[in-house]
């Protein structure tokens, strides 16, 4: 059964094809429970139809069929799942469900978790408690405490659609005072992973709800899982009036739409983490170990970390230009928010913590997991400083996680290497004690915890071993990106805010999502005739000239020109577009407009008066070239362009001063003997324009060379008898 078509047209409200289909399938999977529901909804639907027969007309008929509508799809979500479960016992899905079968219900696991919880909370409180005493037991509760949360999180990915019960308990761990925020958070993940696999409208009420939550951790979080599904699974939830209703309210609130736009920016801006990779392997990272080995002297072996605390300078080794600029550029993409670390990390997720699943959304800490590679961070000066590092570094949870792992297997000569190094740069009179409890005390910000909850994301979907069992929500976004236009009550919601949407598209520009930036674009640009609106129109071009939009880039730029003239960006695309497009006056209009902004420009003279020169305009172009001479003496180019001017306008004493020059330089002496050989057959000269030509015209420099005589015919410098007969000699080889 082809389940998507199945709740496609439920969602139209076809239930002549669909009723069917669905208790045919109840049958046959035997489901007892799915069978009454179905059963129950079929009685109520066949007295619709007896009452319509019999002339009743019922007010309430409309809302009682959508609500069947919306039952039925739900039905179908459950056939869905007891068929893949039947069907794929080898996916990881179905093999984490029937590990849980011992569970009774979502309620044991939330009364087990919450109070293994309270017991951690007071242990850890209980100052009369030996420490002996205290880490054993704790030892103990975090163990069964790492079992919980595992069957929590297996239990809400692969769960079925919520009932009331189910939400009352999802909403009574993220109200719990005894659950961790951390686990929490951990939650919030499984609910959103479990939408990908089958849609629940319950669930992403809940999602939506929870961005209201103090805590940023569990609220940024929701809202990161809140839009990618709204935005990917929009039809599966756009009959939900309760969804509806709730995001109306939220549509006056100004930090929610500014939160996400800001959710849209980092979510697009993982999609670009693979051409951020590539440039980070294959030219960043060369550059800096290139400087790297480059400024070490013969001697050493180990570059000192001494040298970066000396005098507030750079070490040797890091003045160089080159390399210096590779790390701005690297600086850069991290505060754009880029996924730069990603390659790096990519290696380290082999480590046995990741072979559970939602270790790959633990919120990062040392002090509430049970593995026990962490528990050895749990003391000591150099786990302070490794702390100290962690807590100030860019990298995301999972990131953090694979560092631990790897200092952990250095062993302890590593570790005081570390140490020494470290704490040599830390200031005199500074207590490392004092440092590592101020970093702690730092909250994150809530941008930061958003883009490091979506990186956790993308590793996850791109190196878990199992990732191709997923669907991966990055892929999609890449294909559709996120805009205020992808469904109506985005649109709603956040076109009110222009200036979000402004600096959106420019993001969206920016990272080369050229059609969703212009969908964007298009809309504030309401009006062809306000100068403040000439960016926008600006940037309308430009997104229509990545899409190779011919027409629509002319227009655009324009617009973009009559609304506010002599902007010397418009004009340059515009002339560049119309010159490369063969429109050869409007090129050479634009160009001497540019020329009339900056007249010393050598680009812009060669580029109007070569346009003017293919309008059949070379008096007009001569004085132009005589002044990209002057400007460049040396310029080949210019020399033989000026020559070949020369020779059109009838100047051929002129044009040989040139030409003789260019005979003498290696790369231009063929164009040259070429323009010598057309200058003898302007004289009549033909044998020896032949004999001049014959050599070096092939079929590469033919279609040149005829457009050159063709111009010559034009001016009526040449008849048309004596050019057709020579290119026929030149192309027969006549001795």
């Amino acid at each position: 059964m082809d389940y998507i078509d199945l709740r496609s047209k439920l969602r139209e409200g076809n239930l002549a094809d669909t009723f069917p289909l669905i208790r045919q399938k109840v049958a046959e999977m035997g489901n007892w429970e799915l069978s009454e529901e179905t059963e129950n909804l079929w009685t109520t639907y066949r007295q619709m139809l007896q009452f319509m027969l019999q002339g009743m007309n019922d007010a309430q008929s409309t809302r009682i069929r959508a609500n069947i509508c919306q039952q039925l799809s739900f039905v179908a979500s459950r056939l869905e799942r007891l068929e893949r479960i039947k069907n794929h016992p080898e996916e990881k899905y179905v093999s984490t469900r029937k590990e849980l079968k011992n569970i009774a219900s979502f309620e044991n696991i939330v009364n087990h978790l919450e109070s293994l919880s309270q017991e951690i909370n007071e242990v850890a409180a209980d100052e009369l408690l030996r420490d002996t005493v205290r880490q054993y037991r704790m030892d103990s509760l975090k163990e069964q405490h790492e079992t919980a949360m595992l069957h929590l999180f297996n239990w809400t990915w692969t769960c079925e659609v919520w009932q009331s019960t189910d939400t009352e308990q999802a909403n009574r761990i993220i109200f719990s005072d005894s659950i961790s925020v951390n686990d929490k958070a951990v939650f919030i993940t499984a609910v959103t992973l479990s939408l990908f696999e089958f849609m629940d409208t319950a669930k992403v009420l809940f999602l939506l709800d929870c961005y209201l939550v103090e805590d940023d951790i569990v609220s940024q979080r929701a809202l990161v899982g809140f839009l990618l599904v709204f935005h990917l699974f929009f039809p599966s939830i756009k009959d939900s009036q309760d969804l509806r209703d709730r995001l109306r309210i939220y549509s006056d609130d100004a930090t929610f739409v500014h939160d996400l736009y800001a959710t849209m920016m980092q979510l697009q801006m993982s999609c670009t983490t693979d051409s951020v990779t590539s440039r980070m392997r294959n030219d960043i990272m060369p550059a800096l170990m290139k400087g790297v080995m480059r400024r070490k002297k013969p001697e050493q072996t180990n570059i000192n970390p001494d040298d970066f605390a000396k005098n507030g300078e750079n070490p040797e080794w890091m003045n160089d230009e080159k390399m210096n600029k590779k790390m701005h550029e690297m600086a850069e993409m991290q505060l754009d928010g880029a996924d730069v670390y990603f390659a790096s990390f990519s290696t380290l997720k082999g480590y046995s913590f990741f072979h559970q699943m939602p270790h790959w959304f633990y919120p990062f800490s040392l002090d509430d997991n049970h593995a026990p590679e962490l528990k050895n961070f749990a003391n000591g000066q150099v786990n302070k400083i490794i702390r100290l590092i962690l807590n100030g570094s860019p990298f995301c949870n999972s990131d953090k996680y694979s560092l631990c792992f790897t200092f952990s297997s250095l062993g302890s000569t590593a570790g005081n290497a570390i140490e020494t190094q470290i704490s040599s740069q830390i200031p005199d009179g500074m207590d490392m004690d004092e440092l590592a409890e101020s970093a702690e005390l730092q909250k994150p910000k809530r941008a930061d915890i958003r883009r490091h909850y979506v990186f956790d994301l993308y590793r996850f979907y791109h190196l878990y071993p199992y990732k191709q069992q997923f669907t991966n929500p990055f892929a999609l976004l890449k294909e559709h990106p996120i805009t205020p236009f992808s469904n109506p009550w985005l649109e709603e919601l956040l076109t009110t805010d222009k200036e979000g949407m402004a600096q959106y598209a420019d993001f969206l520009m920016r990272k080369e999502f050229y059609q969703a930036a212009l969908d964007i674009f298009t809309t504030l640009a309401d009006n062809e005739f306000d100068e403040a609106l000439a960016s926008i129109w600006q940037k309308i071009g430009f997104c229509h000239q990545k899409l190779n939009h011919t027409e629509e880039t002319i227009h655009a730029y324009t617009v973009a020109n009559s609304i506010k003239p002599n902007s010397k960006w418009t004009l340059s695309h515009l002339a560049s577009l119309c010159y490369s497009t063969g429109r050869m006056e409007d090129a050479a209009k634009y160009y001497q407009e540019l020329l009339e902004i900056n007249p010393e420009s050598l680009k812009y003279l060669m580029n109007a008066a070569q346009s003017l020169m293919q309008c059949n305009e070379h008096e007009a172009a001569l004085p132009l070239l005589y002044k990209a001479s002057f400007l460049d003496e040396e310029s080949t180019l210019v020399k033989l362009l000026l020559a070949w001017c020369l020779i059109v306008c009838g100047k051929k004493d002129d044009a040989m001063k040139f030409i003789f020059e260019l005979q003498r330089v290696e790369t231009a002496s063929e164009d040259a003997n070429i323009l010598m050989g057309i200058v003898l057959l302007l004289d009549g000269k033909v044998k020896e324009a032949y004999q001049q030509l014959r050599p070096i015209v092939s079929e590469k420099n033919m279609a040149d060379l005829r457009q050159k005589l063709d111009t010559l015919h034009h001016r009526k410098l040449i008849e048309r008898t004596t050019l057709t007969l020579f290119i026929d000699a030149l192309m027969l080889n006549i001795d």
